[in-house]
């Protein structure tokens, strides 16, 4: 079975072109094609390029546990905070880690798989997951979308976490500047995150429902 998608593959994996490496994959996703031996070409392909292109790599079990870490570091130093500046650091911190981890979790409740934590980025310092081909093509449209989406969420939700524990340490101007923040950062994705993020992934993903 689709003999002439397995064929172009094998050219696209010795030579490779993007353009049409992603047409196959927009073909698979439109007619939902569920041939074990195509999906493993395109994830064997697309593994191969970003071999190519990316050299640091993390074990995603290794990737998964520094970031939580990190991420219960930060809920730490919220609640042991003495300045403000603290509080927002903790903010920031924890946008970097629930972003991959909310990824991570959506991800594996619908049975994507990942395989590798790298960085990436518009400054190459964003802790980002490598998906697995084999296993996101064979997902559902709509756990497509809710993988993607998960990101966003877990991004803006960490200001809010944060403000809700400035709250309990009786920090209200922080907590407000905070609330802004949360604010700015929908904006901010909604700006931003639809034509080139992943709210345009979510999009894109969703519409092959």
């Amino acid at each position: 079975m689709h003999d002439e998608l397995k064929a172009e593959l094998k050219k696209i994996e010795t030579n490779y072109n993007g353009k049409n490496f992603l047409a196959i994959v927009n073909k698979v996703k439109k007619d939902r094609v569920n041939d074990d031996e195509l999906l493993g070409l395109i994830e064997k392909t697309s593994r191969k390029r970003f071999g190519e292109k990316v050299s640091l790599t993390l074990n995603v079990t290794l990737g998964n546990l520094l970031e939580g870490i990190i991420t219960i570091a930060a809920v730490i130093l919220a609640f042991q905070a003495t300045s403000n500046w603290m509080l927002y650091l903790s903010a920031l911190i924890l946008m970097t880690t629930l972003h991959p981890l909310s990824h991570y979790i959506t991800g594996a409740i619908s049975g994507i798989r990942f395989t590798h934590y790298y960085l990436n980025g518009p400054a190459r310092i964003e802790p980002t997951l490598r998906i697995d081909y084999s296993s996101y093509l064979k997902v559902h449209a709509k756990g497509r979308a809710l993988m993607h989406l998960s990101g966003v969420i877990g991004t803006v939700a960490a200001p809010v976490i944060v403000a809700f524990i400035a709250i309990y340490r009786g920090e209200n101007a922080a907590s407000v500047n905070l609330f802004y923040l949360f604010i700015l950062l929908i904006v901010f994705e909604l700006l931003t995150s639809t034509k080139i993020g992943d709210l345009m992934k979510a999009k894109r993903e969703y519409g092959f429902r």
